[in-house]
């Protein structure tokens, strides 16, 4: 029988919702070298855990620890023995953290961090660390714990998201890089929340109670939108709870490329305008906009000017779309933000336009375009023609926060029950 050696790591929580992450050294002989995980100690003889929690604090970060719950344990076979690890929370008694600290004893850490987002331990966890595993699986957990209590407060069996993003991998990449700079147009943070391969993609999204749920792509050039949708249509076939969908491109192609979609049997496009920097009513389009309102299939639309403007963003462009579409089934994305107002017009306008709420109503959007009070009866009002929309998995926060945003609007449990459900079964004869 193999040799035990049992760990223990902390997660040392904060009062904000943030954690101490640390980084190890860059060792050559270290498997983790250089990832972010959690301070951690093996224990001595008769040591027990609570005992080596706090000499974790002592040693490794230079402070005072008061231990909380374990929140899960671990084992792995390391070869010339097994290891046991657990997690317990603990918060600051006292002290200030600091590393390295100087006991050479102990392998000392390259650096810390408070942070609010677990998935910066996935590289450690993929590496096979304990304690990053543990805390991403805790944390998964929770999360689809807090999203089966909104369904369950708000008499949701399931949710239909139709803002969702499945591409290509090496597009996605490409998508999360630009994220990972923080937006160069943006100017702020974005980390990446779900960033995680296909599969466990799927299996999140499920795990949350979505029924069905969009692969929203787009190109940013000519010369994409017909392989994208080949790809789509195959992501669709593999996934029959995916709403099969389509993109275009302002190109001379557009009207071609969207008919073979629609014979692919795509059910919903996705229309990005500022990524794609087109206008909608370029000549070169027509003919694929009369395609899509003859055929009723909803776009997805990305017009309003939020984050930040694009040349043919904004209600303007869009109005003079549906006066000659007028009835096309246009979904307008993130309420439009930041031009609730004008788009909410258009809603009441056209029986065909309606909105999804993909990032609205969360403090990451509220802080630079807040939704208009004002405007709350005006949504209410048109509940039949909200949408769900998260636009999982690129998000810089969690799903539970994106729903309960949602549900802090005030709008009711019909209201919710409408706008996370029933509208997109009854659009999509779901």
């Amino acid at each position: 029988m193999k040799p035990e050696k049992h760990s223990v790591a902390v997660v040392v929580r904060t009062g904000d919702g943030t954690f101490l992450a640390v980084r190890r050294p860059d060792d050559p002989e270290d498997p983790l070298a250089g990832l972010w995980g959690l301070p951690a100690v093996t224990l001595a003889d008769e040591e027990d855990e609570l005992s080596g929690v706090i000499r974790a604090g002592r040693a490794k970060l230079g402070v005072e620890l008061e231990v909380g719950r374990k929140i899960g344990e671990k084992t792995a076979d390391r070869g010339d023995y097994v290891l046991i690890l657990a997690d317990y929370e603990a918060v600051i008694a006292s002290g200030t953290p600091s590393v390295p600290q100087p006991d050479n004893s102990l392998t000392q850490y390259a650096d810390f961090a408070f942070v609010d987002d677990p998935q910066l331990l996935t590289e450690a966890a993929d590496a096979g660390s304990l304690c990053a595993q543990i805390l991403l699986e805790h944390t998964a957990a929770a999360e689809q714990d807090r999203v089966a209590e909104f369904r369950r407060r708000n008499g949701l069996s399931h949710l239909i998201d139709v803002h969702t993003h499945f591409m290509p991998d090496r597009l996605l990449a490409a998508v999360w890089a630009y994220f990972d700079a923080g937006g160069p147009l943006l100017g702020r943070a974005w980390p990446i929340r779900y960033r995680a391969e296909e599969q466990r993609r799927l299996e999140v999204l499920r795990g949350f109670g979505v029924r069905a749920f969009t692969s929203m792509l787009y190109p940013h050039k000519p010369g994409m939108a017909r392989s994208l949708n080949d790809w789509a249509a195959g992501f669709a076939e593999r996934n029959p709870d995916c709403l099969h969908s389509a993109t275009f491109f302002a190109e001379s192609s557009a009207p071609a490329d969207v008919r073979h979609a629609l014979d692919q049997g795509a059910r919903v496009f996705k229309c990005h305008l500022q990524v794609g920097g087109f206008n909608p009513n370029d000549p070169l389009l027509d003919d694929a906009w009369g395609q899509l309102a003859e055929a009723g299939i909803p776009v997805v639309t990305h017009c309003g000017s939020g984050p930040v403007a694009g040349r043919h963003t904004g209600p303007g462009p869009i109005a003079e779309l549906l006066a000659r579409h007028p009835a096309l089934r246009l979904v307008v994305a993130h309420l439009g933000m930041p031009e609730y107002t004008e788009f909410l017009d258009l809603a009441e306008r056209y029986a065909g336009v309606l909105l999804d709420t993909t990032m609205a109503f969360t403090s990451f959007v509220e802080a630079t375009s807040p939704f208009p009070r004002a405007e709350l009866p005006r949504l209410k009002s048109l509940g039949d023609r909200v949408l769900l929309g998260t636009d999982f998995p690129n998000i810089p926060y969690s799903y539970a926060d994106a729903l309960e945003a949602i549900e802090q609007a005030g709008l009711g449990a019909g209201w919710l029950r409408a706008v996370c459900h029933d509208n997109a079964a009854k659009l999509f004869a779901i």
